[in-house]
């Protein structure tokens, strides 16, 4: 009698424990939920699956600006002086920016994505549309990529930037740093001058293509008109159809020829609904490895 009486004491200590435990923890609290059965109450953590996440909030943009920000140390300090001042003065010539960076690490991230968000972090371009052209060097990953902006996209089309890659990437694999970066200045500086002139680079046609398409055709017209004339070996010439025709079966005593009928048959010209080509970005680019 006395064990039950010790239990019934417990039990009844233990309920009115959990009702003064949710009393203190209130029962219009979001996060309270209550167990089945009991009057016990659990508290949820809030949670932070609704965020939206950032692909950019791992990218720390630098504070100093500089056409020449040479990150991964890369050149001597003449060196830069010397590149600063050339950009500098094609930047203020042609109100082109015309900038130089290299980093240690692209951060995982894809050279391309890497440099056109570096471009608009760090605040390149001249006026209202940002017009400028990046050249970015990933040292760590031998990555390197060059984007353009604004009017830069105008400057440096797609001849012009193809033109750029073909002349600095053999200089980067070459670990000429300096030349590499000397050169693109050069040649950006061209590129701004004949934009300016009205007549952006195009990459020139050779004549040597002429001659190539000259001989090809004429090798594809000499094995066409071969298997013609293969198939016409049993074929001669005749000077007229009587051998074709069954002597007694016709006799002609009149001839003449009436027009009976003509058919016209017309076809609608397709219309044009061709529309120029272009890319969504808002930057234009070209790049490769090293």
């Amino acid at each position: 009698m006395k064990k039950q009486s010790i239990g019934i004491i417990l039990a009844a200590a233990l309920g009115v424990g959990s009702l003064f435990g949710a009393a203190i923890l209130g029962a219009d609290t979001p996060f309270n939920t209550s167990l089945p059965g009991t009057g016990a109450s659990t508290v949820q953590a809030a949670s932070n699956s609704d965020e939206e996440y950032d692909p950019y909030q791992d990218f720390v943009a630098s504070d100093d600006f500089s056409l020449v920000k040479d990150e991964a140390d890369l050149l001597t300090d003449e060196e830069e002086s010397l590149l600063l001042d050339k950009l500098q003065t094609l930047t203020d010539e042609y109100s082109c920016e015309v900038a130089v960076a290299t980093v240690e690490s692209k951060k995982g991230y894809e050279m391309n994505f890497f440099t056109d968000h570096f471009f608009d972090e760090n605040g390149y371009g001249v006026g209202e549309n940002y017009d400028g052209i990046l050249f970015m060097v990933s040292i760590g990953d031998r990555k390197w990529h060059i984007t353009t902006h604004g009017y830069g996209m105008t400057a440096f089309n797609d001849d012009g930037l193809a033109y750029l890659k073909d002349n600095v990437e053999p200089l980067l694999k070459d670990e000429d740093f300096y030349g590499a970066f000397d050169t693109y200045a050069d040649l950006c500086g061209n590129l701004l001058e004949m934009a300016a002139n009205g007549e952006p680079y195009t990459e020139p046609f050779s004549p040597m293509w002429i001659l190539i398409s000259l001989g090809i055709g004429l090798v594809l017209a000499f094995l066409c008109t071969m298997g013609m004339r293969a198939q016409l070996k049993s074929v001669r010439p005749q000077d007229s159809a009587v051998d074709y025709v069954r002597k007694g079966s016709m006799d002609v005593t009149r001839s003449n020829d009436i027009f009976l009928y003509h058919t016209v048959t017309r076809t609608e010209k397709p219309k044009n609904d061709s529309s120029s080509g272009g890319s969504d970005s808002d930057h234009g680019g070209t790049g490769g490895s090293f």
